[in-house]
């Protein structure tokens, strides 16, 4: 529940549910919004939205996830809700502290479900997990901030996932990538585990304990500004993502690690799991992406978007079959 993870979201439910028709008229239809998080995020979105007078066309739900020790944000009687709120679930954990099958939604090829976990920072943090329960077993790991995941490993990796997404706030930057660099690794180690943060060394140790088929690094910290787009020549932004890519990857040992930026886009191909018992346009659609994934990951600003023309020439729909990610720096 830290400022820089959830105060865009009463901005963002102010554009999405649309300013209220003249004369005000609220829709009667479900919810187009719904929103899952811990305890006291439905308290905070609830005030905010009273408290700077926001009235909207659409309604929203606010579901939370409980922990034992949680209190019940209450939903009755309804004056004390939101106009545009719905009186949305308290959703308890399970005896080992996790949150099974909380939310579905029909997919393409059926049944998308979300589970969740604790994750270790200074304060209370969930990871979410979101996986097709039918063949081609997607599954996608997304972690809040942490400096230690491990308590989510046993959802986590079983099966491993197509795709973990993991915090990088810090890196060690030697002065031969950096020669502004002044920190020693200890120096950058002890910081990162105060603030209960990691390191993309961190991130790609985890990556390698659950198995990981693809890896992202976000919330990477402010210190590392992101390269210029377009390019500029001899940057040395681009020398420090890719440093801190490396460690990830070298850490983790089974593929390249990426860095997130705004905007950037992640295609998932099936699992590696069931590939081999793969409709054959499903194997198409998996060499077809991590061609593109390739692509993308060297790629200009200018060849991207000639990169995406092509894509969207080829009519293959692999919107509809392999889901994209799109991913933040913070």
């Amino acid at each position: 529940m830290h400022a820089d993870h959830i105060m865009g979201l009463i901005t963002f439910l102010r554009n999405v549910l649309y300013p209220p028709m003249t004369p005000a008229k609220l829709s009667n239809h479900p919810p187009s919004v719904e929103i899952y998080g811990p305890a006291g995020l439905r308290l905070f979105i609830r005030s905010n939205l009273k408290l700077t007078f926001t009235k909207t066309s659409e309604r929203y739900v606010v579901h939370e996830l409980l922990t034992q020790s949680d209190e019940i944000t209450p939903c009755s009687p309804p004056n004390i809700l939101h106009s545009s709120e719905c009186a949305g679930r308290d959703v308890a954990c399970d005896d080992s502290g996790f949150w099974i099958e909380f939310a579905s939604k029909k997919g393409r090829f059926g049944n998308v479900v979300v589970d969740a976990g604790p994750i270790l920072h200074r304060d209370p943090c969930i990871g979410y997990i979101i996986r097709e329960s039918v063949q081609p077993y997607r599954k996608l790991v997304i972690l809040g901030d942490t400096y230690d995941p491990s308590a989510i490993a046993p959802l986590a990796m079983s099966p491993p996932p197509s795709l973990l997404v993991h915090e990088a706030t810090d890196a060690f930057i030697p002065r031969s990538v950096d020669p502004k660099s002044n920190r020693s690794r200890e120096t950058v180690q002890q910081k990162v585990l105060a603030h209960g943060h990691s390191t993309s060394v961190m991130a790609g140790e985890f990556a390698k304990q659950i198995g990981a088929q693809m890896l992202v690094l976000n919330h990477i910290g402010t210190r590392f500004s992101a390269p210029y787009i377009p390019p500029r020549k001899n940057d040395i932004r681009v020398a420090i993502i890719k440093e801190i890519e490396r460690q990830a990857t070298e850490a983790w040992g089974m593929g390249r690690a990426q860095a997130a930026v705004d905007y950037k886009r992640i295609i998932v191909p099936p699992s590696n799991q069931s590939a081999a018992s793969m409709e054959p346009s499903l194997q198409t659609d998996a060499r077809e992406a991590n061609e593109i994934n390739s692509q993308m990951g060297h790629a200009t600003a200018d060849q991207k978007g000639v990169i995406d023309d092509q894509r969207r020439r080829k009519k293959r729909k692999m919107s509809h079959d392999v889901p994209v990610i799109s991913t933040e720096n913070n």
